[in-house]
């Protein structure tokens, strides 16, 4: 693994398309600065259409069921398919042509929702059934494009400044997730706007967004002089899958260690104990495997990356109560404000997640500036992994909070305070607490994200061996995928007894559901702090052990 603090480029670099390429803090900075500005525009893109696709096609003359699959068939594919294209990336393309390659398919997407939006795309004449075709090959081909950005510019982005100093990869990445935020904000908030409330609004919302993905690629494609491209190091993914094989053959027949026959000084130090192999080691050439220990050493460390996103799986989980748990307790608060008229004002739901993107566009910058650099001074750096656990601690309390609220929620209800309100037409029942009371489990999970979303997303480039970052960014994404799709099962098995019909909303118990999720990532945050400890003491033993003395030289 290459550290943050590896030396100055002072000679070509082997692998390298640039040639010989001294370092240079002004090209860097430049390639990094260009790498941000293109991914908020991508993110401004994204996320635009998952905040609008739904009412586009209701108002289209879709059914609700058909709307909500094609929005979660669009994330779905976004994020599984960043496996796909980080291993396209790692192994025949390499990440700036799969960068290129991304945005064009964006483009192209985006291009046809225009055409869509000014009913050029659909006869309004025709069945439906060539509009739902259409529409969904778009929607695949914008998520496959979301999917091979969303894998690669991390990667390369942290490519182009990891040789600045020991900090330059934890700023990059904390900038990267606030531009990520950005353009969230701006395509939620702005363009959703221009959606809904001006004539002709998705088509000038699409044709917005399709500039900027326009605007994103030519940016991208002219930072190309500035910029440090890798070469891709070819089909690793058969490696992959033989090493694996290879492994657990040989664990199955215990090879034995073929490097202990041989002269009288490996016999002595073969009399030591060495430690014992794992089971992948069994593919290594002097365990009688066909693989050099640098390929078997790499899969380890893609395993390593692998545990700990599984360890992020109960973080996912309560990261996504943002678009589904928190806001069906929303839906249940008081939601009118007095404004000293006749008329009360009425705070949509929604507005409440921007809470969670105002604190983390506020707090990275706090990070970076002023408490990192404060610690570095005093000599207290804070590791990747006591970040990640910082997260889990933060998405605890967030879960603790929301589900306190709707404890007292549902006693304000049973007490007789309740409200009638209605949301879009809809009357629902609600508690007589206000919505604004959700602003802090927001804040908490923005604060997890700050700590967990970013030093994850750290620690998957870090970690992983270059040959194969794509992979692991896109199993970063592909993790994120499947908390989601663990969510859904989990509220699909609660819904019954614990998560009910909203005019049954307080017969259930939606607190239980948050409490469940906060013991969940409890259990997950404990287990996570003692390997972290137990990891410490091995490293403070190894690291204080005396050095054993050298071998005498063998009698000739």
């Amino acid at each position: 693994m290459e550290s943050e603090s590896t030396p100055l480029l002072l000679r070509p670099q082997q692998g390298l398309n640039s040639g010989a390429l001294p370092w240079d803090p002004r090209r860097s900075c430049i390639a990094g600065v260009i790498v941000l500005i293109t991914l908020t525009l991508e993110r401004l893109a994204f996320y635009a259409l998952v905040a609008n696709l739904f009412v586009f096609l209701s108002l289209g003359g879709w059914s609700p069921r058909g709307a909500m699959t094609a929005v979660l068939m669009l994330v779905g594919v976004a994020h599984f398919s960043a496996l796909g294209g980080g291993w396209l990336a790692d192994a025949w393309i390499g990440r700036y042509w799969a960068l290129v390659a991304g945005l064009s398919l964006y483009v192209t997407g985006f291009s046809i929702l225009t055409a869509a939006a000014a009913g050029v795309l659909c006869n309004p004449d025709s069945t439906s059934a060539i509009c739902i075709y259409e529409i969904y090959s778009v929607l695949v081909c914008v998520g496959i494009a979301a999917g091979t950005v969303r894998a690669n510019f991390p990667s390369f982005g942290a490519e182009q400044v990891k040789y600045g100093g020991t900090d330059s990869l934890r700023r990059f990445f904390n900038w990267y997730y606030w531009c990520v935020n950005i353009g969230s904000l701006l395509g939620v908030g702005a363009l959703s706007y221009v959606a809904l409330d001006m004539p002709n609004g998705f088509l000038r919302a699409f044709a917005g967004t399709c500039g900027c993905l326009v605007a994103a690629l030519v940016l991208f494609a002219c930072g190309r002089p500035y910029y440090l491209v890798h070469r891709p190091a070819g089909s690793v993914l058969m490696n992959i899958l033989c090493i694996i094989r290879e492994g657990i053959s040989g664990r199955c027949h215990l090879r034995r260690q073929t490097s202990i026959q041989g002269s009288p000084l490996i016999e002595r130090r073969a009399q030591r104990t060495p430690p014992s192999p794992s089971w992948l080691d069994y593919a290594k050439i002097r365990y009688g495997g066909s693989h050099h220990d640098s390929a078997v050493e790499d899969v380890k460390r893609l395993g390593i990356v692998l545990l700990l996103f599984t360890s992020l799986l109960p973080y996912w989980l309560v990261f996504f109560q943002i678009e589904t748990g928190f806001q069906e307790q929303g839906v249940h608060l008081k939601i009118g404000f007095s404004s000293g008229t006749e008329k009360n004002f009425n705070m949509p739901t929604a507005w409440l997640s921007l809470f969670d993107q105002i604190f983390i566009l506020a707090l990275i910058p706090l990070m970076n500036s002023v408490i990192y650099p404060y610690l570095d001074r005093h000599g207290y750096r804070v590791t990747l992994l006591s970040r990640i656990a910082f997260g889990m601690g933060f998405s605890f309390f967030a879960a603790i909070a929301a589900g306190v609220l709707e404890f007292f929620s549902i006693m304000r209800w049973k007490d007789g305070h309740t409200v009638k309100q209605t949301i879009h037409h809809r009357v629902y029942n609600a508690s007589d607490i206000s919505l604004l009371w959700q602003v802090p489990q927001y804040c908490l999970v923005g604060t997890a994200e700050v700590f967990a979303g970013v030093a994850g997303l750290e620690f998957a480039y870090s970690a992983a061996p270059r040959p194969l970052q794509g992979v692991a960014m896109g199993m970063f994404s592909a993790m994120e995928g499947v908390g989601s799709l663990l969510g859904t099962a989990l509220i699909s098995a609660l819904s019954p007894v614990w998560i009910r019909e909203d005019a049954q909303h307080f017969q259930g118990h939606l607190d239980y559901y948050f409490f469940l999720l906060a013991s969940i990532q409890g259990w997950a945050l404990a287990l996570f702090s003692f390997w972290l400890l137990c990891k410490r003491v091995r490293d403070m033993q190894s690291n204080g052990a005396p050095t054993p003395p050298p071998e005498p030289a063998p009698a000739t």
